[in-house]
């Protein structure tokens, strides 16, 4: 299959430094790749899972299907890094640097048992902010980010019972986003979401899981029904299918979930995000 960008380079870098403030039950977005996303609104900009690095196999060749559209060092007026777990496709030593050398006050929010990694690659303790399930971290007046754990096919806790893998809801500008990170569909995660309020837009993995996935040492997520099941049962207004395309051997069908929604999730609206595209969420009945 062939993934071409829809934007990159500097005219996507201008285009996210240039957006105009949202409007209230705004959230503008772009997505950059696997479950990469940067979002937008209020005077705050947060970057979820990227991975703007090539990654390379123990043979040493890429591993990726296409190459990232800037490097972390080009990427400017970030405030937040959003990381969901330590696997290199959503944490990549390179990319975070280069984040933490182009925006020298921004902030890393890690899963607590991950984040001495970040003090290892050279990012400052002081933009380390260790996160745990449940426990809301306030970004600035208004913006709010609250990580809810994951089940890469397993819950999975540190010593301390801190949760490997975790995603997050922001709620900014009257709009929740829940970005899922890597994650299977479980009856406590439809719970813990929708414990959280209406979910405006869902950003949900769709590559799947099975037994050849295993077999390569290979941990899913959720397959396309799933993600589908997911986004009907938490009420989520717009779901993007996402973690489908960045990784060779690892890829899903998006079009398999645009038919999930229309059987599973009938009326409920979806989008499936090209690489570099900008979107703008725009949430109905605001008061």
């Amino acid at each position: 299959m062939n993934y071409v960008w829809y934007k990159t380079g500097e005219a996507l870098l201008e285009e996210i430094r240039r957006e105009p403030e949202a409007g209230p039950g705004e959230l503008a977005f772009w997505y950059i790749g696997q479950m990469g996303l940067i979002a937008k609104a209020a005077g705050v900009t947060v970057c979820f899972d990227p991975v703007l690095a090539d990654l390379t196999g123990a043979d040493g060749a890429s591993r990726r299907n296409y190459p990232p559209p800037f490097a972390g060092e080009e990427l400017t007026g970030v405030g937040w890094a959003v990381v969901s777990h330590s696997h290199a496709d959503h944490m990549d030593a390179a990319t975070l640097r280069g984040l933490f050398q182009a925006n020298p006050w921004i902030r890393f929010v890690v899963p607590a048992p991950e984040a001495h990694r970040l003090r290892e690659w050279g990012i400052l303790e002081r933009a380390v902010v260790p996160a745990e399930a449940g426990r809301p971290i306030e970004l600035q007046a208004g913006a709010v980010l609250t990580p809810v754990a994951a089940s890469h096919e397993t819950y999975e806790t540190d010593t301390q019972g801190r949760h490997r893998y975790l995603g997050y809801v922001l709620s900014v500008n009257d709009v929740r986003l829940y970005h899922a990170g890597d994650t299977v569909c479980t009856e406590t995660l439809i719970q813990d979401v929708r414990r959280l309020g209406p979910i405006d837009v869902a950003c949900l993995p769709i590559n799947g899981a099975g037994a050849e996935f295993h077999s390569r040492g290979v941990q899913g997520n959720m397959d396309p029904k799933d993600a589908a099941y997911f986004a009907r049962q938490t009420g989520a207004d717009l779901t993007l299918p996402m973690h489908s395309d960045m990784v060779r051997g690892n890829e899903g069908d998006p079009l398999l979930f645009a038919y999930a929604m229309r059987t599973l999730a009938p009326g409920r609206k979806y989008h499936i995000p090209q690489l570099g595209e900008r979107f703008l969420y725009q949430k109905c009945n605001i008061a």
